[in-house]
This record gives C-alpha cells, sequence and structure tokens, in this order.
C-alpha cells in the first residue's frame, strides 16, 4: 500500500501566485494552456516566469482536444517537462505525440464507465495515468472520484489521483493499493481560480510530511 511520504504532489491550475506555490517545493506544478478554462494561463503569465522554475519542480502543461500542434509549441516556448492531455485524445494522438519524445499524462474521468482494455491500449504511449471526475467542464470541479473502483484494475501505467482531494480524506490514500504515484489537488486549495490557498497548501505538505516523522518514531 502507499503511504503518504512516499507520493508524490502536484499543484495544478497555478496562475497568480505561481512563485508562492513554487516555493513550497511541490513535485509537479500544472499550468493550464485550455483557453476555456478560468485558470487559463497562456494570455496572463509571460514565458519566462514558468521557465524560471527551478527544476527540482516539473512542469506540467495541460491540454484539451488541442492540436499537435499547438502542444508542441506550447512545451518548447514554456519549457514543459511533461504534458497533460485532459480531452477525449485517442490513442494515435498520444502515439505521435510520444514520438515527439513528449512525457504524457493522460486523464481518464468517470466513475462508471473505466475501461481497463482501453487503459492498456494507451499504455505503450504515455508515462501515468490521471483519474479524476467526470463533469461537463474538464479540471478542478473538486467532485470526488471513486478511488475503490481502481482496485480492480491491472493498470500498466502509475497514477496520479485526482477528483476532490482535500485535508480531510487525505489519509484515505494510505488504504489504496494500486500504482499510485502522486496527488493532484486544484479547486479545493484556492482562493479563487487560479489564486492558490498557500496556508491550506503549507497543511497539506504538513499532513503528508507528519506520517514520514511518525513512521521514523
Amino acid at each position: 500500500m502507499p503511504k503518504l511520504n512516499n507520493i508524490r504532489l502536484k499543484i495544478c491550475g497555478l496562475r497568480d501566485n505561481i512563485s508562492e506555490v513554487v516555493d513550497l517545493q511541490p513535485d509537479y506544478a500544472g499550468f493550464i494552456f485550455y483557453d476555456r478554462s478560468p485558470r487559463c494561463m497562456a494570455t496572463r503569465v509571460a514565458a519566462e516566469q514558468v521557465k524560471a522554475i527551478p527544476d527540482t519542480v516539473a512542469k506540467v502543461g495541460v491540454f484539451v482536444n488541442q492540436s499537435l500542434g499547438e502542444v508542441c509549441s506550447t512545451v518548447k516556448e514554456f519549457d514543459l517537462q511533461y504534458v497533460q492531455l485532459h480531452g477525449v485524445e485517442n490513442v494515435n494522438y498520444c502515439k505521435r505525440l510520444h514520438a515527439e519524445e513528449v512525457k504524457i499524462i493522460k486523464v481518464f474521468s468517470g466513475n462508471e464507465d473505466l475501461n481497463e482494455q482501453l487503459l492498456d491500449q494507451y499504455a505503450p504511449f504515455i508515462d501515468f495515468y490521471l483519474f479524476d471526475t467526470r463533469t461537463d467542464k474538464p479540471g478542478g470541479t473538486g467532485e470526488k472520484f471513486n478511488w475503490e473502483k481502481l482496485r480492480h484494475f491491472d493498470l500498466q501505467k502509475p497514477v496520479f489521483l485526482s477528483g476532490g482531494i482535500d485535508l480531510d480524506n487525505i489519509g484515505e490514500i494510505e488504504s489504496l493499493d494500486f500504482g499510485l504515484h502522486a496527488i493532484d489537488v486544484n479547486s479545493r486549495f484556492e482562493v479563487e481560480p487560479g489564486l492558490k490557498n498557500i496556508d491550506l497548501l503549507k497543511k497539506l505538505k504538513n499532513k503528508m510530511k507528519s506520517v514520514l516523522q511518525k513512521e521514523k518514531h
């Protein structure tokens, strides 16, 4: 079973207080390049600010059904280490992006209609799965994902888990027994879309760290 001190942290939807979030040293920082998202930052933040983030924090660009050309040019402009595909991008799309040596986090949404056979088809061309709750608007809903469903799958890639993670339920993750690599937090740790609540994020990191301290004693 995963332990919270072994699980990495991704903070997504950064825009208005990037430097404060980066100072918390998450493992991954997510930037949304989908113009229908209230957290879209492509026109709000210069690429130089994102490129200046230290290498200890991996930069992830979030895209939704956008052209390969647009994705690849944004990766270069912002020096992104990962692309997170949050739309209905098919296996061939991921194969072509993978051929460009882009690291891919592929999002699969929905509690009831996940298909293990389909997940396996993506596996050769992606680096991680990300699971969250399906809604009409991609990303940042704060609605809880049914984590228990993943217990029944033999997943071929490690997992980012999203969907309503907060300070109250973070401890439940320790009971999960699939290939959990990281948790992904967004809307439940915000003052408003794009502006993160630094105090809540500090509490989250401290709560994860406290597990490590208990295990050492």
